[in-house]
């Protein structure tokens, strides 16, 4: 495992769940009798596919390095429970049973995911919901790993479609190394540190050179985030375990049309209505500062033939103009600030985050990460920012899964101590979903947050509409 992978492992504490989900709303209704068991069937018949599905961790020796994967025997339906939801199985219902399924932390004595089927939905409709651990999926890997699970048609693959992939898994596998391969690994591990740490310093001081160069730069930087100059915000500070889940969606067409109002991409145009909907949420309680929230936007460096599931990001800070009134104001300076945000980033090597993660030492990470926690120190000094908001590219065309048609596709990220609340957008077929998670001390109505997207769109579009008379 790569030292970025293990640094969601070494993060975690009992309030910092470190992994994501995603989920799935499907319609039953040209099923009859669809249930959890068709899931538990879908993913035994594919397990090959399902890297992460079949890999659990095995410790270095005393934690001096980090851990590595191994395939292991897997009995899928002790991964996968079901639910009744609760009347009248609406969305907000689910989102419940989901909230309390992402408060519980993945057990590391097994392969790291869950899934939960949320059955008896209104209108014939059904919840499949992933867990899986940060350390072994970041986003885009992902969302590559569940296409293993998704078909063109309810019928699914046949076996032949299935049988060359499954052969290129099977020779990938890793077995279980013995007590002496892992006392050896961290031996090496251990030993080349300090040399790794003596060929990064360099590299990290160019990267600071280069985004202070950038921000000195001819070009105009002005409006770029700066970390650490956050404002504070009622959601944002120390965390606790439980969890607050809300879904909402918009038409694709409606983003599209408020993108090219100003021109920019379709992540600027996400990231302006996420700004729009907290500062209509924030000045209903009073609590919108006179400064721009701030959020860290994950940036994916995965190159064009990794199709590997492991982290392989970035990140890059931006303002979400919440300190703006108008609409379109609003969204030209979310996309300058995303601009100076893109070459702060491309100013540092893509592989800085790995690099850096590969010397921490793990025991000194872990052991910080909880005092941190502990302590409640990100209720104290400066805020880094406000908010992660991710933007994931989704299927465009009709999706099945596990013989049910996928109606929409919501993922949700971890819920990170100083923040407390996670925003990770998907486009599917003709809608764009967004998933919000939160720690449920910190955001306890986040509905009222969720239901302001919608109020969003519709003043942005109606701002661009009298511009242009």
């Amino acid at each position: 495992m790569s030292g970025a992978d293990a640094t969601f492992l070494y993060f975690e504490t009992p309030s910092m769940h470190m992994h994501v989900l995603g989920t799935l709303l499907v319609d039953t209704s040209d099923r009859p009798g669809w249930s959890a068991d068709d899931v538990i069937s879908m993913i035994e018949h594919r397990l090959d596919l399902l890297t992460p599905f079949r890999r659990k961790l095995v410790g270095a020796t005393l934690r001096l390095h980090h851990p590595a994967w191994v395939d292991t025997k897997v009995d899928v339906s002790s991964h996968v429970s079901r639910v009744h939801c609760a009347a009248p199985g609406g969305m907000a219902e689910m989102a419940q049973e989901v909230a309390a399924f992402a408060a519980r932390q993945l057990d590391r004595s097994k392969p790291l995911w869950e899934c939960l089927v949320v059955e008896n939905m209104a209108d014939d409709r059904a919840a499949i919901v992933f867990k899986m651990h940060h350390c072994a999926v970041d986003g885009v890997g992902a969302a590559r790993m569940l296409a293993g699970m998704f078909d063109l048609t309810p019928e699914g693959r046949s076996e032949a479609e299935l049988m060359g992939a499954r052969a290129e898994a099977r020779a990938a596998q890793r077995p279980e190394p013995g007590f002496f391969d892992i006392a050896l690994r961290t031996a090496t591990g251990f030993a080349m540190r300090p040399v790794n740490i003596a060929k990064l310093v360099p590299t990290v001081v160019s990267s600071v050179a280069g985004i202070i160069g950038h921000r000195r730069s001819d070009a105009d930087t002005s409006g770029g985030a700066v970390p650490l100059t956050a404002p504070r915000v009622g959601f944002n500070g120390a965390i606790g375990p439980g969890r607050t889940v809300a879904y909402v969606d918009v038409p694709l067409a409606d983003v599209k049309a408020i993108k090219a109002a100003v021109g920019g991409t379709f992540n600027d145009a996400v990231i302006a209505l996420t700004g729009g909907a907290l500062r209509r949420y924030l000045e209903k309680r009073d609590d919108l500062p006179d400064s721009s929230l701030l959020a860290v936007v994950p940036v994916s460096v995965r190159g064009g033939d990794d199709d590997t599931a492991a982290n392989r990001t970035s990140a890059m800070f931006t303002s979400l103009g919440t300190d703006i009134a108008d609409p379109i104001e609003r969204l030209k300076a979310v996309r300058q600030a995303n601009l100076v945000g893109r070459g702060d980033q491309q100013a540092v090597p893509d592989d800085i985050v790995g690099r850096i993660s590969e010397v921490a030492p793990p025991n000194t990470t872990a052991a910080l990460a909880r005092f941190y926690s502990f302590l409640r120190l990100a209720d104290r000094g400066p805020q880094v920012h406000n908010v992660v908001v991710s933007n994931v590219m989704g299927p465009p065309i009709q999706i099945y899964i596990a013989g049910a048609k996928l109606e929409a596709l919501y993922p949700l990220g971890p819920v990170l101590e100083g923040t407390g609340l996670n925003i990770t957008i998907v486009s599917y077929r003709d809608r764009v979903g967004f998933g919000l998670i939160a720690s449920s001390e910190n955001l306890p109505d986040i509905d009222d947050l969720a239901a302001e997207f919608r109020s969003t769109v519709e003043d942005t579009l109606n701002a661009i509409a009298a511009a242009a008379l």
